[in-house]
């Protein structure tokens, strides 16, 4: 595998609770051996960003790919992908 190879992408992310949006429009990518740091005050949409990439909450809007795979429509199937994801839980917070 190419160290430049694309393993997570995000297109263009909504999130809607209660109509106020949360996400808005995010994009981004991470290639193999990249690291990412996801930065920004309490409430600004970090933890539901993680949920939204493990599909623990469903995106309103947008794409999510892992490995070329798109998650967003796997319904059962995204099991075999949590699989290659980790998160740490802190009294439910990520």
């Amino acid at each position: 595998m190419k160290s430049s190879e694309t393993v997570l992408k995000v297109e263009n992310l909504w999130k809607w609770f209660d109509e106020k949006p949360v996400l808005k429009g995010i994009s981004f990518e991470v290639r193999r051996g990249e690291v990412k740091v996801i930065m920004g005050p309490s409430g600004a949409g970090k933890s539901t960003l993680l949920k939204c990439i493990d599909m623990l909450v469903e995106p309103d809007e947008g794409k999510i790919w892992l490995e070329g795979v798109e998650l967003t429509n796997l319904g059962k199937e995204i099991n075999q992908y949590r699989r290659k994801m980790g998160f740490v839980f802190q009294e439910f917070n990520l």
